[in-house]
């Protein structure tokens, strides 16, 4: 970055947000819906009330409004990853990819955005021809996870760094893509979460390392706790579950579910901006 060029990283996030959050209120505002409901519509689709016949006739509007407007949150916690990244790019050589120039950072600013806004086309329309884009962004978080820390790995073992490049920008699309197929064929997405979250895990601690900060363990223990919460809060708000109440303001699918997972977000974020960082002694 030079004189008053914008960061790069918070170019990624200001363009993005203009495409995806753009493309949402074109929809909902101004063409309308696709009309074939989404399959969730035979289970109440997360709790919140919706007009089923708006779904059918493609109206305009958000079908559920708290469940939507809740991933908002999406930009704040992507422009703070943006505007940090941006701070670390000013100082000395970076200790770790994703507090340096390397594209996979800016690459995560998207995805943090990506996590929230994604959603809002599922809730907003509750139509299969969309819903799909909820999925799909919450597959590039979760893949994400593998792939960053499969990098961390490499590093560990001195892959070149074009071998590593490839390796990610070659399997990160590839394996989005391929979740996302696999969804639209039938599989449930939990299904796909759950493998991912497990091999994130296996590649944390049998080959990238878990990192040995004291800082560092506490940000990835507060995103682990975040995501335990918000998947409590998940299933408690389920239709029909004891946090559901398809009329009221408090939908804990969208103001606890989709807040916490992008606390987590950060969170895995600042545990990676920790990686050969200078270490933190006792609190």
């Amino acid at each position: 970055m030079t004189g008053n060029a914008i960061p790069r990283s918070l170019m990624v996030w200001g363009l993005s947000l203009i495409v995806v959050l753009g493309a949402f209120l074109f929809f909902a505002y101004g063409i309308g819906w696709p009309t074939t409901p989404d399959r969730c519509v035979s289970h109440g689709c997360y709790c919140e009330h919706f007009n089923l016949a708006d779904v059918l006739a493609g109206a305009k509007g958000v079908r559920q409004p708290v469940n939507s407007w809740s991933n908002l949150y999406a930009i704040g916690t992507s422009l703070f990853v943006a505007w940090q990244m941006a701070r670390d790019r000013r100082g000395p050589v970076a200790p770790n990819v994703i507090s340096s120039a390397n594209p996979i950072a800016d690459l995560y600013v998207f995805v943090v955005l990506f996590l929230g806004l994604g959603s809002m086309w599922m809730h907003g329309s509750i139509a299969r021809d969309v819903s799909w884009i909820d999925g799909l962004s919450m597959y590039t978080f979760t893949v994400y996870l593998i792939f960053y820390t499969l990098d961390r790995g490499l590093a560990r073992i001195d892959a070149g760094n074009a071998t590593r490049r490839r390796i990610f920008w070659i399997g990160y699309p590839l394996t989005c893509a391929a979740f996302a197929t696999v969804a639209a064929a039938g599989v449930d997405s939990v299904i796909l979460i759950v493998i991912t979250v497990m091999v994130y895990f296996m590649l944390e601690f049998g080959f990238a390392g878990f990192l040995v900060d004291r800082r560092a363990r506490r940000y990835w223990i507060a995103g682990i706790v975040a995501i335990a919460l918000a998947t409590i809060f998940w299933t408690l708000s389920q239709t029909g579950g004891p946090l559901c109440n398809p009329f009221s303001w408090f939908q804990p699918h969208g103001l606890l579910w989709h807040i916490l997972a992008g606390v987590t977000a950060v969170m895995m974020y600042l545990y990676w901006r920790r990686e050969n960082a200078v270490p933190v002694g006792p609190a």
